[in-house]
């Protein structure tokens, strides 16, 4: 998976080191940054959890059990790894047994309630700040020096917005499936599964877009009829809106973000030459339009780029390196890690 992956969607950096991840849970760790203020009172008890090599659906599927409610009356902002220690907010609508102690009683090892409270809300998908991220890459083989000089690089410039890896399943196997499943050859009954496929498809596209800008050297410089994006909104505007200095100091400073489509049933929302470059691919999947028309997913956009916040890294010792890093929700820590060495998970 991971060749093919490479291969596909290539990096920025010249990539010459490898290094290993996940050797222990401890190795990688995700912490969700949410400042939502609870009000102490409401039908739905949020509770802050660190799990160990558990995935979020597995936790999710637990504490409605011990809760004794449907999983669909648990909540949470996003999935987090399976193979680490993470923490995140999970809210639970009407928990028949609501007592904290009583629900950690219950539940399996590796998962840990800190804190909770009341809201009178549920916690939405993507309702975050960011995520922060603690990454111990061992065993690195290669050269140091190229491995500084790409890490400068990241701060510097960013790196391209891919999806990562685990949007496609093991083998890039679900673009398969999904294909199938928009031809009519393939079943899917569950609601997660069949998101995931039209989020696969979707992504697809998207990456393929921004590996063919990154080919051409303008994956972080604008073409003609670019939409970009206010950086940490989701607000666009068209490039012609602005002047030509005007933008490429507003991309230096990561004010804005050069977009590309995520595809839908309507037209490409951009224009001339980005219309042309986006359209030329998507073309070559009329199986995804007609999906997309069938579920009536509409147009989107996407940054192509994404910058990690407070980016530190530190040499524990001459073959082991620690990462840490913020990203806001969305965006893939594999993103950045890819852009440092090649990265063997082990997990």
């Amino acid at each position: 998976m991971t060749l093919e992956f490479n291969t596909l969607f290539p990096t920025r950096n010249t990539i010459t080191g490898t290094g290993n991840i996940r050797i222990t849970p401890e190795d990688f760790q995700v912490t969700e940054l949410n400042e939502i203020e609870l009000s102490g009172e409401g039908e739905h008890l949020w509770l802050y959890i660190q799990k160990t090599s558990n995935n979020s659906i597995w936790v999710s599927k637990a504490l409605a059990n011990v809760c004794q409610v449907p999983q669909k009356q648990v909540a949470f902002a996003g999935q987090k790894d399976r193979h680490a220690v993470t923490k995140q907010w999970f809210s639970v609508q009407l928990p028949k047994i609501s007592g904290p102690d009583k629900i950690q009683s219950a539940l399996c090892e590796g998962i840990e309630i800190i804190k909770s409270d009341k809201h009178s809300r549920k916690i939405k998908t993507g309702q975050l700040d960011a995520n922060a991220f603690e990454i111990i890459i061992r065993n690195i083989k290669g050269d140091k020096s190229q491995i500084e000089q790409n890490i400068t690089s990241i701060i510097q410039d960013g790196v391209p917005n891919y999806f990562g890896s685990q949007r496609f399943g093991h083998d890039m196997g679900n673009i398969g499936k999904c294909q199938d499943w928009f031809a009519g050859n393939y079943k899917v009954k569950s609601r997660n599964l069949k998101s995931l496929l039209i989020s696969t498809a979707r992504s697809h596209i998207f990456n393929l877009i921004v590996a063919k800008r990154l080919k051409l050297g303008v994956w972080d410089k604008c073409i003609e009829g670019d939409i970009l994006q206010l950086n940490k909104s989701h607000s666009w505007f068209p490039s012609e809106n602005a002047s030509e200095n005007e933008i490429k100091k507003r991309l230096k400073d990561f004010d804005i973000h050069i977009t590309a489509a995520m595809w839908g049933e309507d037209k490409v929302q951009c224009s001339k030459d980005c219309a042309d470059l986006e359209n030329s691919i998507a073309k070559d999947f009329p199986i995804y339009q007609q999906g997309f028309e069938k579920f009536r997913l509409k147009q989107d956009r996407r940054a192509m780029r994404i910058c990690p916040l407070d980016f530190e890294h530190s040499w524990q010792d001459a073959n082991t390196l620690q990462l840490n890093f913020k990203l806001l929700p969305g965006a893939y820590a594999t993103g950045i890690m890819r852009e440092v060495l090649s990265i063997i998970d082990v997990s």
